[in-house]
Formats: structure tokens, sequence, C-alpha cells
């Protein structure tokens, strides 16, 4: 996985504003209480901030996919693309749904270990971060075991947090001390 820069391009947020802060409110947490560093990053955009919000938190708490195949697709892509804040969070994420350490750990690993629907699925976050397509035989493997909605929403949730990753890589979006390996 890369690694970002040392230090942040932008910092987070120290003293937020009423509005940074009300927005702050609403978002994830760390263990002292401080908002994720994700968060206070973007809080220098708050409208920014909102949206993203939005989507994240409905992929997050009102998507139709089931919690462990999210979080191995995120965990997929935060692999495939080197994002070390991306899978550090949804280690913890990926574990409060179910999924095992020994999941976690072979997830940025060869596909042949995993089951048929794993392994498709497993694919077709390969395919979208190396072409942004998906093989024919994939996309009907997919849509055999998952609804319209669903697969809308499967394609949509590996490409935010393929964007997601590409920008607290490059932003420098450091690790909470609590999860730093």
């Amino acid at each position: 996985m890369s690694t970002p820069a040392p230090s942040p391009r932008i910092a987070p947020v120290a003293s937020p504003d009423d509005e940074q802060a009300g927005l702050l409110a609403k978002t994830l947490l760390t263990k002292d209480g401080r908002p994720l560093n994700l968060f206070a990053t973007l809080a220098h955009n708050p409208l920014l901030l909102k949206r993203f919000n939005a989507l994240g938190g409905f992929f997050l708490r009102h998507g139709e996919l089931p919690d462990r195949e999210r979080e191995l697709v995120i965990l997929r892509v935060a692999a495939r693309t080197g994002s070390r804040y991306e899978h550090a969070q949804h280690v913890v994420i990926g574990r409060q749904v179910g999924l095992s350490d020994a999941e976690i750990a072979q997830v940025s690993g060869p596909l042949d270990v995993w089951s048929d629907d794993d392994r498709t699925l497993l694919r077709f976050v390969d395919e979208m971060v190396d072409s942004d397509g998906s093989d024919v035989t994939t996309w009907a493997a997919l849509e055999a075991r998952f609804t319209q909605p669903q697969m809308l929403e499967l394609s949509l949730l590996v490409g935010f947090y393929r964007m997601l990753a590409a920008f607290l890589v490059v932003v420098g979006v450091q690790i909470e001390d609590e999860q730093a390996d």
C-alpha cells in the first residue's frame, strides 16, 4: 500500500467554526470524541463535507447490499488503491459486521481462496479499479445474485471508495493514532 505524505497536505480543521462543528458532530468520532481526520479535513469545505456525508452515509446505513459484502468491497478497493487510511477504518467496521481477521487479511490477496460468490464480488472490484468496467460474465454472475438496485449500489460503492482512496492518499490524511498499525 502506498504511504500518505508524512504530514497532511491539508491539515484537519483544528478550531471549527459553528457550521463546521455542527457538521462534524454528525460524523464518526475517535474514541476520545474527536472527528476522524477524514471529516475534519473535509470540513474546510462544509458543503462538500455535507454532500460527502450524505452519500457515504447512504452506503453505510441505508444501502441494500449486505454489510459483509459491502465491507469486502471497500477493503478490496483500499487494497487495490493503496489507501492505508481507508483500510484501517474499514478493518474496524469489517470486524463489526462479522468479517474474520483471516478474511480481512486475505482480502488483498489472490481470489482463488474465496467462495465463488465472494470471488466474483472481488473480481468485480478488480475489474472496476483496473478498467472502469466489468466483464460480461462477472456482471451476469452478480446480476443473478443481486437486484438491479443492489447492482447500481455496488457499482457506485466501488466508484465512491475508489475516489475516496485517491483523495486520502493525495491529500495525506493521516490515520488516527488508535488505528495505526
